[in-house]
């Protein structure tokens, strides 16, 4: 019985640490955002979310709803995420190919403040507007939803 119940625990353990180590990854690094329209298409949003370390709402954000709509696969078809650093330096390739730094860039969107989600089409215009903070947690993947949603639509509408 005792051998039975370790034998439990083990497996338990090895469950443990390898869904862990799954959603350890987290979201991609927003790297090179052309490549990424390549892989977008003109029928999903990209949804970048800014971060920086030690930012307890990004941590809410990142961990509650962004990776496990990613992790998911429900929104495979819909979005393609990213998450930028600001507190990071470096460059990242822009949607026109070109270099340009991560601060540079965040400015551009007007997301200076973290945890702030940018919904783009493949060229890099933004498509609703951002999202800042968290007011209600209860209500933010509600928020997030209607957001990518819309996105969507004026994603299909521009399409036409």
């Amino acid at each position: 019985m005792k051998v039975q119940a370790l034998f439990h625990s083990i497996i338990a353990l090895i469950f443990s640490a390898v869904m862990t180590a799954a959603y350890a990854q987290g979201l991609p690094s927003a790297n090179n955002f052309f490549e990424d329209a390549k892989q977008q298409g003109d029928n999903r949003v990209s949804i970048v979310m800014v971060s920086q370390r030690d930012c307890s709402y990004c941590e809410l954000i990142h961990n509650d709803f962004l990776d496990p709509m990613y992790q998911g696969g429900r929104y495979k078809d819909k979005a393609l995420f990213r998450e930028l650093k600001i507190d990071s330096s470096g460059v990242i390739t822009d949607f026109n190919g070109e270099e340009i730094t991560i601060k540079r860039f965040a400015k551009r969107y007007h997301a200076s403040l973290t945890p702030t989600l940018l919904f783009l089409d493949r060229k890099g215009q933004a498509l609703v507007p951002n999202m800042v903070g968290v007011n209600t947690p209860e209500f933010y993947g509600y928020y997030l939803d209607q957001s990518i949603d819309k996105a969507i639509y004026l994603l299909k509408k521009s399409a036409k």
